[in-house]
């Protein structure tokens, strides 16, 4: 791992097209994948092409609780316009290896891309995809699921996806759509989450940087700030009602990741999101658990889990077994 670490460092917090693939080269050959991981590929929760999800179903031997097994709900960064839930062989079936041989069913899902969908599409394809997990997960086929017990993890612009679905009751405008789907309640959580992962989440984003203003004006119709930003994950927080629980952190445990070699951008959106939450966080004042990851960069912080790197993955199974500690009575650890 020296090497890599290295060579990050030697990067610094340069990010440029194409640098995805070094990355991504540089970690192929170090994964281990566990044994006995049942995998079931491309099973469709929506109708466009790209509504399709795996399951990492964890060995039959491994610990079950009596009320099924956590779920982690993974979505895939890309800039809001590539990525891939098998971006190669090895990943990101690293994430789906390493937490189903934790005793944790793993959903990677794919979402649609711009210019082919516009908002709230990214948010409207977490929100199909959630309901298909909570419609199915609790087979024994896909592992026996708690539908309790699911956890949201998105990268990079997953969890702007993400965030769009969990806050969609920021904009008054969809909510007929969300009282339809949501019990009457625009601001419910539903269906229910255990708690949410961000991890290097561009919840603002620089609308002067011209990729930017492409995906800005593809997905919301114009790359202005007054048009896109209201939209936006962060705008969408900002104008949550009170009564929201995403802004409870008892309600909706909340798990903030940057790293130490963060491209700008991101990095003043993170820092932005916390400041928000801050503000209109229940209990007042509250803050999401935030973790920087030392050694990383925008892309390492996801391409080392399932190798013998294990901070992220250490602090990650961390927030999920204290989550369901407080509620459920703990999650077994798992020896691999």
């Amino acid at each position: 791992m020296d090497s890599i670490f290295a060579q990050i460092a030697k990067e610094g917090v340069k990010f440029a097209p194409g640098d995805e693939e070094i990355w991504r080269e540089l970690y192929e050959p170090i994964y281990d994948h566990a044994q006995g991981i049942t995998v079931i590929s491309d099973q469709r929760y929506g109708p466009a092409t790209r509504n399709l999800l795996d399951i990492y179903v964890p060995p039959s031997a491994s610990p079950k609780p009596k009320s099924g097994r956590p779920v982690l709900f993974y979505v895939h960064g890309g800039g809001f316009i590539s990525g891939d839930k098998a971006w190669s062989k090895n990943v990101y079936a690293n994430i789906g290896h390493l937490f189903a041989s934790q005793g944790i069913i793993t959903v990677c899902v794919n979402h649609q891309f711009v210019p082919d969908v516009q908002y709230p599409g990214g948010a409207v394809d977490m929100q199909l995809a959630r309901e298909w997990v909570f419609q199915n997960i609790g087979s024994a086929a896909f592992g026996s699921g708690d539908i309790d017990k699911v956890f949201l993890f998105g990268h990079s612009s997953g969890g702007a996806h993400i965030a769009m679905n969990l806050y969609a009751a920021g904009d008054k405008d969809r909510y007929d759509e969300l009282s339809r789907r949501r019990s009457g309640d625009p601001a419910a959580l539903w269906p229910p989450v255990a708690g949410v992962i961000y991890l290097d989440c561009p919840f603002w984003m620089d609308s002067r940087k011209p990729g930017r203003q492409y995906s800005l004006g593809h997905y919301y119709g114009s790359f202005q700030d007054e048009v896109w930003y209201p939209k936006s994950p962060l705008g969408l927080f900002e104008q949550l009602p009170e009564s929201s629980p995403a802004l409870n952190s008892q309600c909706l445990p909340t798990f903030l990741g940057t790293v130490e070699w963060e491209v700008p951008e991101t990095s003043e959106a993170t820092m932005r999101f916390f400041e928000a939450y801050r503000k209109k966080s229940q209990p007042p004042g509250s803050l999401p658990l935030m973790r920087v990851f030392r050694k990383h960069n925008h892309l390492s912080v996801v391409l080392s889990i399932g190798t013998a790197d294990t901070s992220v993955t250490d602090a990650l199974l961390e927030f999920i077994r204290e989550t369901i500690g407080g509620r459920h009575g703990g999650l077994q650890t798992v020896q691999s």
